[in-house]
């Protein structure tokens, strides 16, 4: 049987009803498989929902981004219409200020695509 691992992919409300089920009596097993889920994974779900309250989707913290997405946009333009560039030619020629995107970017001007 294929099982996912972890709980991180769980809706709130398939949350609700494995608490639930299991509230009904229904076993571990039995909610493992009707979610697909290992009954360590529906164990660890359960016990965090008695210590915590409940399971809160809660943001993941992570690293901020460095780029906009307009100019992730402007590097992939790029790299598909010359797949030879470098990374260091695609950045100088994004960051170059002899180039009119750049000039249009730093005044506030988007391209339209």
């Amino acid at each position: 049987m294929d099982f996912r691992r972890g709980i991180s992919n769980l809706t709130i409300q398939r949350q609700e009803a494995i608490v639930n089920g299991c509230a009904q009596g229904r076993t571990l097993l039995e909610l493992g498989k009707q979610f697909n889920i290992s009954e360590s994974g529906i164990s660890k779900l359960l016990q965090i929902w008695i210590d915590q309250g409940g399971v809160p989707k809660v943001p993941k913290s992570g690293r901020p981004r460095s780029t906009s997405r307009f100019f992730d946009r402007n590097v992939l333009r790029l790299s598909r219409v010359n797949p030879r560039l470098t990374a260091v030619d695609i950045a100088r020629e994004l960051c170059d200020p002899q180039n009119p995107l750049f000039v249009l970017s730093v005044v506030g001007f988007k391209q339209l695509d």
